[in-house]
């Protein structure tokens, strides 16, 4: 409940107002507005409460506009307005599910995941693209890269560039947070983001203490106020705001504020795009998967800045990201149909169609155990009765290498599954 307004209080701050005493004040951000030098003196000088004056601006700022951050100690303040491209943006992200294909399609489950889970690996190949690199990407460099964090996700296996240890990291990072719908973005949190991503690395989950952070960008906020800053994330995240701000309004400016304070000395970025995934995630937005290049987010606001246009063109990129979803979802659908049924004939799952049809369009394409379960989460066993059985059905071979079994098409399997039933 909103506390009564003392009318001899009011009468002073509206004074003070027309007199142009709290010009200075209004003429700032708030930025450290408690700890500001002279700022008691300025209070007793003008014989006006702190707490109406924070209510009065409070109050402007709700009039005026959708205020993003409002913060007594907060290193970055921005507004947004609720303009009516702002509204639709909002409102076609959160009517998605009822357009959305996902659940609805009648694929296993594991397909599914397949879909998801393939655009969450290009979304972390594009961010590391655009830590790595000074230019824009190649799509030879795309497709280079990706094909390294798959192997290095299902196979185990090192990515030989920078990009794809970023890529691999971010992957990982995002499958292994803690589970976003009871965590809070608290310091603690955001801390454990930046372990993860840095496993085994010095710096770990270590807050910056110089005041200049080895990621490249704009002005950084001192080593001193980091930890503050991440306790005013944390109350930010937490308010339950009048008016009301959208979830994913929070989940935007909370990316941008984590960039501008840059908190630690490397993968500032990286972070600012996992904690602001994970505080969606928290209100029920699936987010992963954002298909953009990273570079124009680099860029760093100022202070203060208007972000109206660059909240409506990232939440543009998270709609496109979704309708990409659904392109490659019904992609899928098609393969599925058109594998179980080309090989119903055979009495195999649809894992097994689906193996056989990647292998008639690739013949010397080889497949491992360790690969078909990760792919698809499957139990171990599971994932080699898959193989085991096309290999008794002579339609499949097995050899060792090391001590791993691989497996592809047997000799003349390709004539037999090609010729018309």
């Amino acid at each position: 409940m909103t506390p009564e307004i003392n009318p001899s209080d009011a009468i002073k701050v509206f004074e003070a107002f027309e007199a142009g005493r709290l010009d200075q004040l209004f003429s700032e951000t708030n930025t450290e507005y408690y700890d500001h030098e002279g700022f008691e003196s300025l209070r007793i000088g003008v014989g006006v409460p702190r707490e109406a004056v924070w209510r009065l601006i409070s109050a402007i700022r709700r009039s005026t506009g959708l205020l993003v951050l409002e913060s007594a100690w907060g290193d970055f303040q921005v507004r947004v307005t609720p303009t009516a491209q702002l509204m639709e943006s909002l409102y076609d992200i959160d009517t998605w599910g009822a357009r959305s294909l996902i659940g609805k399609t009648a694929l296993p489950a594991d397909e599914e995941w397949i879909v998801l889970d393939r655009l969450l690996v290009d979304e972390a190949v594009l961010i590391a693209l655009a830590k790595t690199n000074a230019e824009e990407p190649t799509k030879a460099e795309i497709i280079e890269t990706r094909t390294e964090v798959i192997a290095a996700i299902y196979d185990e296996t090192t990515p030989p560039s920078d990009a794809g240890v970023v890529a691999a990291r971010f992957y990982k990072t995002m499958r292994a947070l803690p589970d976003a719908h009871s965590q809070s973005i608290s310091p603690e949190y955001i801390m454990g983001v930046h372990r993860l991503l840095r496993d085994g690395e010095p710096d770990a989950g270590i807050l910056r203490t110089t005041d200049n952070a080895a990621d490249k960008g704009n002005a950084t906020t001192p080593s001193a106020r980091i930890m503050g800053e991440l306790q005013a994330m944390h109350a930010y995240t937490e308010s339950q705001d009048v008016p009301f701000v959208h979830p994913l309004v929070k989940s935007l400016a909370l990316a941008w504020w984590i960039r501008r304070v840059r908190p630690f000395e490397q993968y500032n970025y990286l972070v600012s795009r996992l904690v602001s995934m994970a505080f969606a995630l928290r209100h029920g937005y699936r987010v992963s998967g954002i298909i953009e290049s990273g570079f124009q987010l680099r860029e760093q606001p100022a202070a203060d800045d208007d972000l109206t246009g660059r909240f409506i063109h990232q939440l543009k990129i998270i709609s496109h990201s979704k309708d990409l979803a659904e392109a490659e979802l019904r992609l899928r659908v098609a393969r599925f149909r058109s594998a179980t049924e080309r090989f119903s004939h055979l009495g195999i799952n649809h894992r097994q169609a689906l193996i056989l049809d990647r292998a008639l369009r690739k013949p010397d394409t080889t497949f491992t155990i360790k690969h078909h379960a990760r792919t698809r989460e499957l139990a171990y066993e599971t994932a080699r009765q898959d193989f085991i059985r096309l290999v008794d059905a002579g339609i499949m071979e097995q050899q060792k290498r090391g001590k791993a079994f691989e497996f592809r098409l047997a000799q003349g399997a390709e004539k037999r599954l090609n010729k018309p039933k």
